[in-house]
């Protein structure tokens, strides 16, 4: 095994040092170069050149995301600059700009997606598998005109190949490392004059990067599956009708979450908190398994895993007339979600949880676009959503013995014991929006935008008591008579509470863009934006005024350049930006005058993220380019005076029992996933060989400052250091592009890069270091 993985590591050296050696060739050669060719983006609902738009936007290609594997928003987050896509239990976090949602299924993503103009609001669907990806924008700052009163940080704007007017067809295959592998095909085209079609399959996993040493198993062990019908019928030039329907089926076995969970901050960082506070630290040393992330291994429990089914149907109709075109886009969106995760992260079975989750959603937007180049340019549409989340979150206590209870309690008998959390939703979304611009002169337009949203929700939160009959849920409830009014242990107060709530807001946004020459523009843009209030579909008191919390809102301002210099061969673009927000919703945890640490979300009152972004493109010859992002980023709490407590407060809390020790001063203090610094790197070389054939080698280094990672904000446990990732290709294909080769490699220099907080003794990390190598043919 050892000689094995030194001949790995001798063949990761080479695909360094090959690219390494090209790109320095490249950078050593100069010839005219080509133009950096032009790309075209929907941000603004309608197509317009990139360079155009007074937007701030990150363009992924599909051709990027086929060459470099990226397989799902998870695995690209880790090389998209201030971008955080990060497992968890309750949801996934997504987090822009340091503004995101935190570990709470009920939030809606305060950074929202959008696949081909559907929202996907559930933090879950950043799971899901790409399919056939034309391309990805990252819009960053408040999106509300166009994309929905939930894009208060941003908009992740996916959109998907659609049949072309001439037949094509390709096939990528890979194999790497730790089980990597990969299949995808696609084929399409007419099929008559007014009907066309493309089918796209794909299928790829993963064997795993950490081994369990008490199963004996790797994880995650990964399999995602997942196809799409696109059909395209088109009776007229002024009439198009595109259905796209598309499943998808992820299953990750020996991790609750996307990726493994190990022992960390055990012994406990501060001498002040035990080893058995705050998670397994305890049991964990005294059992000798491994602890860290400096190491390849846990020792989880057998049975964890996550499944995770979609399901999507979309109709987009576009009807020409009078110079405008009319759209409509109606969809139909679920998902079902499965998971179980060992708590305590020994061979144990002390704590576990569960958590089934069910979502459908049905949506209707109905918009009108006119003319361009026109002196008045106007966008008008309208947007309903109805969606429905159900969900229960099973937490088996398996520690439990009848020795906790008094005796003769009327519990003993019912051992082992659990707790149900069930909550459900309801939400009816209604939305009108409008969008104006002025081209006053040939050099100078100004815009403005307007949203109405109209928001009603109402929920069930349903809390009881039972018996623990399967290791990772399946609970049965206590009779009446058991169950206990004050609950067992603090854990929470059984009952059942349901509510209401309406929230509605204008969020108005205006522009000015000024065209200093063809190639040069500068602009200011101003947006507000609100996200509606929720309920928390963790909260265990049993207080109905605990539930709810209330909207939040933003003014962003911002001020950019896009320019191209020397005959388009090389692209500056800066935006410097401030969002002030208010009442942003954060979730903390608190401990009871009795019990353990419980899940609550506030509104902190007043939040800031301010920074500067620079992204380059230089064609520096025919055969080398570079490309860079970076960010610089102040994303703090301007105040915040009664944030949850840190992880030593809790502590106290627990220990003395004043609840005043609950609450601490976070004003002025960092958000998550904030780095001060952020970037990415792209050198590219290619070089003819003989035989017609080419030669391409790309460096893709990724950096990031220190930042916190869980909302508890204490340094000595929830810090990320400040890290160097390295990527790398090798691609050789003839001079037609009919087919490639591809040796891939990431992250090179075996950084150890955290992405989530399980508990405050539990973390996982990105994939080690690994390479594969693939295959891409095309007809």
């Amino acid at each position: 095994m050892s000689k094995l993985r030194a001949n790995c590591h001798t063949w990761q050296m080479i695909v360094v040092s090959i690219a390494v050696c090209g790109v320095l060739w490249g950078a050593s050669t100069y010839v005219v170069a080509a133009e950096i060719e032009e790309i075209i983006v929907t941000a603004q609902k309608r197509q317009e050149s990139l360079q155009d738009i007074p937007i701030s936007v990150q363009v992924i290609s599909g051709e990027i995301l086929s060459q470099q594997n990226q397989i799902s928003l998870e695995t690209l987050s880790m090389t998209v600059p201030a971008l955080n896509i990060s497992p968890s239990g309750p949801s996934h976090e997504i987090y822009l700009r340091g503004i995101g949602s935190g570990q709470n299924h009920a939030f809606d993503q305060s950074v929202a997606t959008f696949i081909d103009d559907v929202y996907h609001g559930r933090s879950r669907s950043t799971a899901a598998a790409f399919i056939d990806l034309e391309r990805i924008e990252v819009l960053k700052g408040p999106q509300s005109t166009f994309f929905g009163n939930s894009a208060i940080a941003g908009a992740l704007n996916i959109v998907t190949r659609k049949p072309g007017d001439k037949f094509d067809a390709s096939l990528r295959a890979l194999y790497g490392e730790d089980g990597q592998y990969a299949v995808e095909g696609t084929v399409g085209g007419p099929l008559s004059d007014t009907f066309a079609a493309r089918l796209a399959l794909v299928t790829n996993g993963l064997d795993g990067y950490i081994e369990n040493v008490n199963t004996g198993k790797d994880a995650p062990n990964e399999e995602n599956y997942g196809g799409r019908l696109t059909l395209l019928f088109q009776p007229s030039e002024t009439l198009n009708a595109t259905l796209k329907i598309e499943t998808s089926v992820s299953n990750r076995t020996g991790t609750g979450f996307a990726q493994p969970f190990q022992i960390t901050n055990c012994p406990s960082p501060q001498p002040e908190v035990p080893d058995w506070f705050g998670g397994d630290c305890a049991p964990a040393l005294a059992l000798g398994i491994p602890i860290g992330n400096d190491n390849n291994q846990n020792s989880n429990n057998e049975g964890m895993g996550a499944d995770f089914n979609t399901t999507e149907s979309v109709l987009t109709i576009n009807y020409d007339q009078w110079g405008h075109t009319f759209t409509s886009v109606t969809a139909y969106y679920e998902y079902e979600y499965d998971l179980h995760h060992d708590n305590d992260g020994t061979p144990l079975f002390l704590t576990t949880r569960g958590l089934p989750e069910d979502y459908e959603q049905f949506s209707q937007e109905i918009r009108v676009a006119s003319p361009t180049n026109q002196p008045i340019e106007y966008l008008a549409g309208f947007y309903y959503q109805n969606d429905d989340l159900d969900s229960l979150l099973e937490t088996g206590f398996g520690f439990v013995i009848p020795a906790f209870f008094p005796p003769g309690d009327p519990a003993i008998p019912f051992l082992p014991l659990g707790l149900a959390q069930g909550f459900s939703q309801d939400e009816d979304i209604y939305s009108v929006f409008g969008s104006v611009k002025w081209n006053a002169t040939d050099h100078l337009s100004l815009g403005a935008g307007l949203r109405g949203s109209w928001v009603d929700k109402d929920y069930t939160l349903n809390l009881f008591y039972g018996s623990l009959t399967g290791e990772y849920g399946g609970i049965v409830p206590f009779p009446a008579g058991v169950q206990n009014p004050g609950g067992y242990f603090g854990q929470g107060v059984p009952g059942m509470l349901s509510g209401s709530r309406s929230d509605d807001d204008w969020t108005p946004s205006a522009r000015i863009q000024y065209d200093i020459t063809p190639e040069a523009m500068v602009y200011f843009s101003y947006a507000n934006g609100f996200k509606s209030g929720g309920f928390n579909a963790l909260e265990t008191s049993g207080v109905a005024a605990n539930v709810p919390f209330d909207p939040e809102s933003v003014d962003a301002y911002e001020v950019g350049l896009k320019s191209a210099w020397f005959d388009n061969r090389l692209l500056l673009n800066l935006a410097v930006f401030r969002n002030d927000y208010t009442n942003l919703q954060v979730a903390f945890w608190e401990v009871p005058a009795s019990g353990p640490a419980v899940s609550n979300i506030r509104n902190a009152a007043e939040s800031r993220s301010q920074g500067v972004e620079l992204e380059a493109k230089w064609q520096v010859s025919e055969n080398f380019r570079l490309a860079g992002n970076l960010t610089y980023l102040d994303a703090y709490y301007v105040s915040y005076p009664d944030a949850g407590a840190s992880l030593l407060g809790l502590f106290n809390a627990a220990v003395t029992g004043d609840t005043n020790l609950n609450v601490q001063d976070l004003s002025g203090r960092p958000t998550q996933y904030s780095p001060d610094w952020s970037g990415s790197l792209t050198a590219t070389f290619n070089t003819p060989l003989p035989g017609g054939y080419q030669l391409t080698a790309e460096l893709n280094p990724y950096f990031s400052s220190g930042y916190h990672i869980i909302f508890l904000i204490d340094e000595d446990w929830f810090w990320q250091d400040s890290y160097a990732r390295l990527d790398g290709r090798l691609t050789l294909e003839p001079a037609n592009g009919r087919w490639a080769i591809d040796v891939l490699g990431k992250n090179l220099t075996d950084a150890l890069i955290l992405t989530a907080y399980g508990s405050p003794r539990h973390a996982s990390k990105q994939h080690t270091r690994n390479v594969a190598v693939q295959v891409r043919y095309q007809w």
